[in-house]
C-alpha cells in the first residue's frame, strides 16, 4: 500500500513539473501560431460586414513604444518611442535596419506614400527626412517646437508639416530642406496634421479643441470649428481625407434638453466622430469602453482599426460605417497600424510588445490547390499565350430561407457547389456564399469585390441557383429578381411594388447594370432561378449583334444514334500561328462580351432530381473527366444548354440567351 502511495506521489510530482514546463511563457520573437504571414497585391475588402484574425508572431522591444506604422512599399514595420532609435522589422518582424535620430526621443513619424522616406520629429524639436533606401539622412531642420508631435508629408513627398508644442505648423520643402511656410492660428499644442485637397490644403488638430483647415499657397485658415461636443472634450487622435475627418474623441456627457445633469463624477464617452470640413458629424462610433489612442484605415478604404485603453483594438467596416469585431490584449493598445493590402495588422499592447495579425476575409476569393501553381488555363498555341490574365467567379446556392413561406428546394446547393468545383478547376478564383450566407448584402458585396479586383484583361463570371421572382409592378412594369437569402417581401401582395421588392431582393438589371460597368473584358451571368428569362427584357440590355464569323469554330451537333446534342469543341493550331482559326480567337478575346444565361423564359423552372435539368447540361459540358479537348464560345454553351433542356423537359422549360457585347467579343472556356 505505501509502495503505491509512494509511485502516486511520484507520478503527480512528474506530471507537476511536466505542466510547470509547459506553462512557462513563450520566448520573445517566437511565432505563438504554426501560420506565417500571407501578404496579397490583391487589397483585402469587407463582404457581409465580416472579417476574422489570427495572431501570428509576438514582440517585445527593449525601450517604450509610442507608435508602430507599416511601409506601404513593402510592409515592413517601424516602431519608434522613448529612445533615439526607429527601428524597422521584417513582415515576419525581425529587426533588419535601425535610424539614430537627433531627437533624444521620436515623438511622431510619416512614412511617404511610396515607401521611399520617412519623416520624424522628436522632443528636441528636430525634423528629419531619412531615405528607406538607403537608411541614410537626407535633411535635418530645426522647428519652431521645441517637442514635435505631428508630422505628415504630402501625397508626392515633395513637402513635410510638422506642428508640437509651439502651437503653429511649419511646412518643409522635402528635396531642399527649408522652411516655406508657417500656418499660425492654434492656441494649444499641435497634435495631429494631415494633407488634403491633392495637397492644396492642411487639416489639423490641437489641445484647444478645434480642428482647422487651412490653405497651405495663402497660408491661412479656410474652416475652423470645435471638434468634441462640449468644453470638456479632448481630441486624441485624427485621420484626414479630402471629405472627411475620423477623430478620436474623450468627452464628458453633458445635460440636453430637459434631462437633469447627474450628480457625482463625470460620465466619460469614447467616440469616434467622422465630420465633413465643415464640422458637421456624419456618423458616430461610440462602442469602446477607454480613451482611443490610435486610429489606422486600410489604403482602399474597406475598413479601420482603432487601438484603446480599454485593451481592444477594433475592427469597423469603414463603408458601412458599423463595427465588425474586437480583438481583446491582455493589456492596453496604445498603437495600431495596418499595411498597404489590408492583409496584415499589428498592434501594441502595453508599451513594449507588437503582436503581429493575418486579417481575413471569410468570402475571398479562392483558388483550388490543383490550379495554384497557374491560376489560368494556357492555350495550346504559343502564339496565344492565354486566354485570360485571371478569372473570377461568384457562386451563389440557396436551398432554404429565412422566411419559411418560400419552398425549400432540393438540388441549389448541390448545383451550385459542383459548378464552383468545376470553374476551380478551370482556373477560376471563386467566392461561395451559400444559404445562410448568400443575403443580399454579401451578394452586393462579392460583386463589388470583383468589380474592383477585374481588369480589361480578366473574365468574371456570376451563378446564381435559387428562387427567383417576376414581378408585376404598378403601369405594367415587369422585373425579374433573384431571391438572397434574407428576402422578406411579400409574396402574396396583389399589386406588388417593384421599389418594395428592391429593398431585400436582387434585381437581375441591376446585375446586367453591373456588368456593363464592370472593366473586365469578358463577363458571364448565369441564372438557374425562376423568371431569369425576365433578364433579356432589362433596360440596361441591348440587342445581341451577329458576332464574328464562326464556319470552323465550335458548334453544336445531333447525335443521330442517341438522340441527343452534343459540344463539338475546336482546337487551336499550335502550329499555324495565322491560321483562320487562331485569328477568329484573338478576334473574339480582343473584344468586349457580356453573355447572360437563364434557365427559363418569364417561367418557373425545375429543380430536378440530383441536379437541375439547366445546370446538369452546364456540368455536362465543361467537366473534364469527360474526354473532350479544346475551346468552346458561351454561344455555343448557350446553344448546347438550351438545346438539352428543352429535350428533358419536352419543351416545357426554354432557356433564354443573350450576348449583349457591342463589340463582337465572346467568353471562352477551355474544356
Amino acid at each position: 500500500m505505501k509502495t503505491s502511495i509512494k509511485l502516486l506521489t511520484l507520478f503527480i510530482f512528474i506530471l507537476g513539473v511536466s505542466a510547470c514546463q509547459n506553462s512557462s511563457p513563450t520566448p520573445k520573437g517566437i511565432s505563438t501560431s504554426s501560420s506565417k504571414a500571407v501578404d496579397s497585391k490583391e487589397p483585402l475588402t469587407v463582404i457581409g460586414g465580416e472579417l476574422s484574425y489570427e495572431l501570428i508572431n509576438t514582440i517585445q522591444s527593449s525601450s517604450k513604444l509610442y507608435g508602430v506604422n507599416f511601409n506601404p512599399k513593402n510592409s515592413t514595420l517601424i516602431t519608434y518611442g522613448d529612445s533615439s532609435t526607429i527601428t524597422i522589422y521584417s513582415m515576419d518582424l525581425q529587426p533588419i535596419a535601425h535610424i539614430e535620430s537627433k531627437n533624444d526621443e521620436i515623438k511622431a513619424i510619416d512614412i511617404s506614400l511610396d515607401g521611399a522616406y520617412l519623416a520624424c520629429g522628436g522632443d528636441d524639436g528636430f525634423v528629419e527626412i531619412w531615405s528607406l533606401d538607403s537608411y541614410k539622412l537626407i535633411h535635418r531642420m530645426q522647428s519652431n517646437s521645441d517637442d514635435t508631435l505631428a508630422i505628415a508629408f504630402n501625397s508626392d513627398a515633395t513637402k513635410v508639416a510638422s506642428g508640437g508644442e509651439e502651437k503653429v505648423i511649419d511646412v518643409w520643402n522635402a528635396k531642399a530642406g527649408n522652411q516655406i511656410a508657417r500656418l499660425e492660428g492654434h492656441q494649444d499644442e499641435v497634435t495631429n496634421i494631415s494633407f488634403i485637397d491633392f495637397n492644396r490644403k492642411i487639416v489639423s488638430s490641437a489641445k484647444d479643441k478645434n480642428t482647422k483647415i487651412w490653405d497651405v499657397v495663402k497660408k491661412k485658415t479656410v474652416y475652423s470649428y470645435l471638434t468634441p461636443s462640449n468644453e470638456y472634450g479632448e481630441i486624441k487622435k485624427a485621420k484626414s481625407f479630402d471629405d472627411y475627418t475620423i477623430t478620436a474623441l474623450t468627452e464628458v456627457e453633458s445635460a440636453e434638453g430637459n434631462s437633469r445633469k447627474r450628480n457625482g463624477p463625470p460620465v466619460w464617452k469614447y467616440t469616434m466622430k467622422f465630420k465633413d470640413n465643415q464640422g458637421n458629424t456624419l456618423k458616430e462610433f461610440d462602442q469602446h469602453r477607454g480613451p482611443i489612442t490610435d486610429i489606422a484605415v486600410a489604403t482602399n478604404r474597406s475598413y479601420m482599426a482603432s487601438s484603446s485603453l480599454d485593451k481592444t483594438v477594433r475592427l469597423w467596416d469603414l463603408e458601412k460605417r458599423k463595427h465588425i469585431t474586437n480583438i481583446v490584449l491582455k493589456d492596453k493598445a496604445y498603437g495600431v497600424t495596418i499595411n498597404k493590402s489590408g492583409h496584415l495588422l499589428v498592434a501594441l499592447e502595453g508599451k513594449r510588445n507588437i503582436k503581429l495579425f493575418q486579417i481575413k476575409s471569410s468570402y475571398s476569393p479562392t483558388d483550388s490547390s490543383s490550379s495554384s501553381s497557374a491560376s489560368v488555363p494556357v492555350a495550346t498555341s504559343s502564339n496565344i499565350s492565354t486566354w485570360y490574365k485571371k478569372q473570377y467567379a461568384i457562386v451563389v446556392g440557396i436551398d432554404h430561407y429565412k422566411r419559411l413561406s418560400l419552398p425549400r428546394l432540393n438540388n441549389a446547393i448541390t448545383d451550385a457547389r459542383s459548378v464552383a468545383g468545376i470553374l476551380r478547376k478551370k482556373g477560376f478564383s471563386v467566392i461561395e456564399l451559400y444559404n445562410e450566407n448568400a443575403t443580399k448584402e454579401r451578394m452586393l458585396d462579392a460583386l463589388k469585390k470583383i468589380k474592383q479586383l477585374s481588369t480589361a484583361q480578366d473574365a468574371t463570371l456570376f451563378y446564381f441557383a435559387g428562387h427567383g421572382d417576376g414581378v408585376s409592378g404598378h403601369n405594367n412594369v415587369r422585373e425579374g429578381y433573384i431571391l438572397p437569402y434574407d428576402f422578406n417581401s411579400d409574396l402574396n401582395s396583389p399589386s406588388t411594388d417593384v421599389m418594395y421588392y428592391d429593398k431585400s431582393a436582387l434585381s437581375i438589371s441591376s446585375l446586367v447594370m453591373y456588368s456593363r460597368d464592370t472593366k473586365a473584358k469578358h463577363i458571364g451571368i448565369i441564372l438557374d432561378s425562376c423568371f431569369s428569362g425576365l433578364a433579356m427584357e432589362s433596360k440596361y440590355a441591348k440587342k445581341s449583334i451577329a458576332g464574328v464569323s464562326s464556319k470552323q469554330l465550335d458548334s453544336v451537333e445531333y447525335d443521330t444514334k442517341t438522340r441527343s446534342v452534343r459540344i463539338k469543341p475546336t482546337s487551336v493550331a499550335s502550329t499555324d500561328s495565322n491560321s483562320e482559326i487562331n485569328n477568329l480567337f484573338r478576334d473574339l478575346l480582343a473584344k468586349k462580351s457580356i453573355n447572360i444565361l437563364t434557365a427559363g423564359d418569364d417561367q418557373p423552372v425545375s429543380d430536378g432530381s440530383g441536379h437541375s435539368p439547366f445546370t446538369q447540361a452546364f456540368l455536362e459540358v465543361l467537366d473534364s473527366s469527360v474526354d473532350k479537348d479544346g475551346y468552346i464560345r458561351f454561344t455555343t454553351l448557350a446553344d448546347y444548354i438550351k438545346k438539352y433542356v428543352e429535350g428533358k423537359t419536352k419543351q416545357q422549360q426554354k432557356p433564354q440567351y443573350k450576348n449583349e457585347s457591342l463589340e463582337d467579343g465572346d467568353f471562352i472556356f477551355k474544356l
